[in-house]
């Protein structure tokens, strides 16, 4: 099959060197290398090789990360508002149009991670100087590489459906048009990448913060589990739950402590993308922005000028909240919650009233300005050095107990309840014994666990059909009428449908492509 790629940041390109960005001159499926390495200067070191796919959890993902996650997985699922503009505002409306500016910029970016990965698997295949590289470099790169682009068409295809499939980085400068591959092809493709991930890469990471045979064992549980095939989903959970030691993965004893800087790369975290704060010129790419759209509408919090409060908790998502859950503090803020570890100088932080329309900000990703930690670039910055989960350990614990629920409403098995009561114990939460697990336990469970980190949306999609329209029609997207979080809600309920579970193509994209408007067609 033939490659395809992007013109502004060259989506399907090849920059190799550690968080660089391509650039390419057509469509996004204009697959020709431009980087450091190509057909001509091969990776002639290990040291090359690593640095290659270093540059895969970071830069790729730029445009993927906080916006576009976050708007989908947070503000599209009512788990928060977004209304710092009309981008923004179309999520939290869910009336998401073709031109919408996070819609491309997703889909560019995990395009973009497609296309890197595809330039270093061709150079590891024709590598003339393969007789330098050792056989385990290479195994580690190639399972990296299978990883991450099984990871980006996971995204790709619960976010489109039916998507075009490329896997090879050739020039195809002429014919660049690809059309989409039917859905099934397309998790065919994402099975096939992780198993080979599963059986190339080591059991633990080989350095802090690479993927591992671990980490694809967990992104095939939530694969297979999304695809309803449950008993795949339990066994590649329990792989990693009945052997912890062997993969190294637990959860972290304090919820809060996640959310340092300082703990990036911890036992909880099975993959996370690595970020780098930096306010140097030309850097901008490389650090994690998620602060800038959560902090407090303001700039106090981070010392520069951004803090815009964009991301709010919505009024569903608190009226969702548990008593005494020791979560809920770190996961978002309300009037009289004091944080020591922002404005350390001032003694600390005290959220007031007053600077929200849903009465509370977002504290998941607020790490704070540069004296309270270093890892952020300084004023002006938009940029803090905290990882950006993606998958973490509690994520495997509760997909097995989804698991073990499969199709039916509930579940007493005690090894899944097991499971569940270890994610509860931590969040101060597991005193009450508990008989069984239902499916709206479990998603409540998932939806405090992990909001504002861009998974609610694809926990809700998980349900049945009929339920998740319901529930989402349910959900309340309006805000209270005073700054202060005071007054009567402004209710907006949305009556959802089945057109609306699926994202357009973004028109860009089909004007450069018209095969993207055409019926999908098989792949295999």
């Amino acid at each position: 099959m033939k490659p395809t790629c992007k013109n502004i940041i060259g989506v399907l390109g090849m920059t190799l060197a550690v968080s660089a960005m391509v650039a390419c001159k057509k469509s996004f499926f204009d697959g020709t290398p431009k980087g450091q390495y190509t057909e001509v200067t091969y990776f002639k070191t290990p040291a090359e090789v690593q640095a290659a796919t270093a540059a895969l959890y970071g830069a790729p993902w730029f445009n993927f990360n906080c916006t576009y996650s976050m708007s989908i997985g947070d503000v599209y699922s009512g788990n928060s508002t977004g209304d710092a503009n009309s981008a923004m505002t179309q999520f939290q409306n869910m009336n998401v149009t073709q031109s919408n500016e996070y819609l491309y910029k997703g889909w560019a970016s995990l395009y973009s991670v497609v296309g890197q990965v595809n330039g270093i698997l061709k150079n590891l295949a024709n590598n003339p100087n393969a007789a330098s590289l050792d056989a385990i470099t290479v195994n580690t790169a190639s399972g990296e590489c299978y990883f991450m682009r099984a990871a980006a068409y996971f995204y790709l295809v619960r976010n489109y459906g039916a998507v075009p499939i490329v896997t090879e980085a050739n020039d195809y400068s002429v014919d660049y048009q690809l059309p989409r591959h039917i859905v099934s092809d397309v998790y065919k493709l994402i099975i096939n990448d992780l198993k080979q991930a599963e059986a190339k890469l080591p059991a633990k990471a080989s350095a802090p913060g690479r993927v591992s045979a671990g980490a694809a064992k967990a992104l095939l549980a939530k694969v297979y589990l999304t695809l309803d095939d449950f008993a795949n989903a339990k066994a590649k959970a329990w792989e990693l739950i009945s052997n912890e030691s062997t993969y190294g993965y637990g959860l972290m004893d304090k919820f809060e402590d996640l959310f340092y800087t300082r703990n990036n790369n911890n036992k909880e975290s099975v993959w996370a993308l690595q970020w780098i704060a930096s306010n140097a010129e030309g850097a901008y790419g490389t650090g994690n922005v998620t602060q800038a759209y959560c902090a407090a509408y303001g700039q106090e919090l981070t010392g520069g000028t951004d803090g815009w409060g964009s991301f709010k908790p919505s009024i569903d998502l608190q009226r969702d909240s548990i008593a005494g859950d020791l979560r809920r503090k770190p996961t978002y803020m309300r009037a009289n919650d004091k944080y020591p570890e922002l404005l350390q100088a001032r003694g600390g932080y005290t959220y007031p009233s007053c600077k929200s329309k849903t009465g509370a900000n977002v504290k998941k990703y607020v790490v704070g300005n540069y004296e309270d930690n270093v890892a952020t670039g300084g004023a002006y910055s938009m940029s803090t050095g905290i990882n950006t989960y993606m998958i973490r350990y509690s994520d495997v614990l509760l997909t097995y107990v989804e698991a073990v629920i499969g199709n039916n409403t509930s579940t007493s098995d005690p090894v899944a309840i097991a499971q569940f009561l270890r994610v509860r114990a931590r969040a101060g939460l597991g005193g009450t014994p508990v008989a069984s697990i239902s499916t709206d336990d479990l998603l409540r469970e998932r939806r405090l666990e992990f909001a504002f980190e861009g998974q609610y949306w694809y926990d809700i999609l998980r349900l049945p059909q009929d339920i998740a329209l319901k529930k989402l029609s349910n959900t309340e997207r309006g805000m209270f009428e005073g700054w202060c979080g005071d007054g009567a809600v402004v209710t907006n309920k949305i009556s959802v449908n089945a057109n609306m579970l699926l994202f357009p193509l973004p028109q860009s994209e089909i004007d450069i492509d018209p095969k993207l408007a055409e019926t999908p067609v098989p792949y295999y």
